[in-house]
């Protein structure tokens, strides 16, 4: 069988500091929001801001997760994981249940990104 896995690397800034899960019989994670959002230049040469998007990250990694629960809300942050998919049964509107699918990130790297200004002379 051939190997799908998709590798993420996303820069952005960290919505929330990373929260602890206790998962049940197995070993805890980390959970952490990133906002990332892309910007260019318009033809009279100012910089646009998009809207920010938000990311669901996941970490496993034990060292990963000691390097993360440092950092505080808003940190500049490079995430570098794999996608994962998983499906879940929720209640619609209307009483009945459906099926939903979200995608995460999975992190085996998270490392400090600060922004670097170019000098001007």
């Amino acid at each position: 069988m051939k190997n799908n896995t998709v590798t993420i690397t996303l820069i952005g800034n960290m919505g929330s500091e990373a929260k602890l899960i206790e998962r049940e019989g197995g070993k805890p994670f980390a959970a952490v929001s990133l906002a990332t959002a892309d910007s260019h230049k318009d033809d009279s040469g100012e910089w646009v801001q998009q809207e920010s998007i938000w990311h669901d990250i996941v970490i496993f990694s034990p060292a990963v997760i000691g390097h993360i629960q440092g950092l505080k809300s808003g940190t500049r942050i490079k995430v570098t994981g794999t996608l994962s998919y998983r499906s879940f049964e929720m209640q619609g509107e209307d009483g009945k249940s459906i099926t939903r699918r979200e995608a995460s990130i999975v992190a085996t790297r998270v490392e400090m990104a600060p922004l670097i200004k170019k000098r001007q002379d």
